[in-house]
């Protein structure tokens, strides 16, 4: 990446930082951004010439962080930004006034820190801009060219705008998304759609380095992905509600795999198609009990099956003695007739009676 081209767009002897920039524009985007907007203001004002590479090592971003921060400054209308030839960005500095719209994202206050919430829909790129993000970060480059090894084809404009939208929209660092691209393709996930729900899962979990995605995917890979399989579920990647369910039981209860690889074992073999809802009853009063080997499962299901068999028992004995009870319908002695004997009774009677 050649010079950046910068030039003031109004007459000032001093490095003034304006109200305005404080109050409208400061905080409403990442934390470095200011910082890029006015190191690099004071160093056009002294007539010093600054280059992208220069920026990126001082910041310590990568090219397409700078780039990032620089579409931010221009969107907001900041800073005006013009391509010429030769790589080379001519970029005018605006003045800085009260914005005429509301900024799209708005910093969430956590904790630790100050995020940046992504927007509700992944925004679309025109093609020039990833030309041109393409063609002025070797970053954005290595980027798209690791994405069409992990997909297994040349990239089109729709696969380049979601790709670059991670970095762009979720913040994933390149390294972090050029890794889940290659953890994708060794577990032959090639399908963008599948890839873009593990960016946005990694986005929600706060995966901001490399070190975090390597221990995320060992973990999911051990716990998850065991689950799943015991669930039936061999593919695909698993719904917001359902790691809701595993994250309660693996990080929230600690409950120790075995036993919950025994409760979605009990799942499949109870209905035909398990459920998270029904492994999560079962661990549940495992959770409540306190069982945390398989040995006190086992001493629960004796526990049950003898209290089960003291309940039947006890039913039995109330229907022996319902059926012992004298009834005043059915107490009386039955009687056993000849019919032999009546029927010769009945032949005398009528023989007298018709005199034969």
């Amino acid at each position: 990446m050649g010079t950046i081209k910068m030039q003031l767009g109004f007459k000032s002897q001093t490095l003034e930082v304006p109200c305005a920039f404080v109050d409208y524009y400061m905080t409403d985007c990442l934390p470095v951004y200011p910082l890029i907007y006015i190191y690099s203001l004071r160093r056009v004002m002294a007539g010093e010439a600054i280059s992208l590479a220069e920026l990126s090592e001082n910041f310590r971003l990568t090219e397409s962080d700078v780039i990032s921060a620089w579409k931010h400054w221009e969107n907001v209308g900041l800073v005006e930004i013009k391509n010429e030839k030769n790589n080379e960005m001519a970029m005018t500095f605006l003045p800085v006034g009260k914005p005429k719209v509301e900024q799209v994202a708005a910093p969430v206050k956590t904790e630790d820190a100050v995020i940046i919430s992504p927007k509700a829909s992944r925004p679309q790129y025109s093609v020039q801009e990833l030309a041109m993000y393409r063609s002025e970060s070797r970053d954005v480059e290595r980027l798209f060219g690791c994405a069409e090894e992990a997909l297994g084809k040349m990239l089109s404009y729709n696969d380049m705008n979601v790709i670059f939208g991670f970095h762009d929209w979720l913040r994933l660092p390149l390294d972090v998304i050029e890794f889940l691209l290659t953890y994708c393709k060794e577990n032959d996930h090639r399908n963008l759609r599948y890839i873009e729900k593990c960016a946005i899962d990694w986005h929600d979990h706060d995966i901001n380095d490399l070190e975090k995605a390597i221990t995320y995917v060992q973990t999911f890979d051990k716990d998850y992905r065991t689950i799943l399989r015991h669930m039936g579920q061999v593919t695909g990647y698993p719904t917001p509600s359902h790691r809701k369910y595993m994250d309660k039981w693996v990080n929230d209860w600690n409950m120790p795999m075995t036993l919950i690889i025994e409760a979605c074992d009990r799942s499949v073999a109870q209905i035909d198609k398990p459920k998270f809802s029904y492994v999560d009853k079962i661990l549940s009063d495992w959770h409540k009990k306190g069982i945390t080997t398989i040995e006190g499962v086992k001493e629960a299901d004796a526990d049950f099956a003898k209290s089960k068999e003291k309940s039947i028992a006890s039913t039995d004995m109330v229907v022996k003695a319902i059926k012992s009870k004298p009834n005043r319908f059915i107490n009386f002695n039955q009687r056993e007739h000849d019919y032999a004997q009546l029927e010769l009774l009945e032949r005398a009677h009528l023989a007298k009676k018709f005199k034969v």
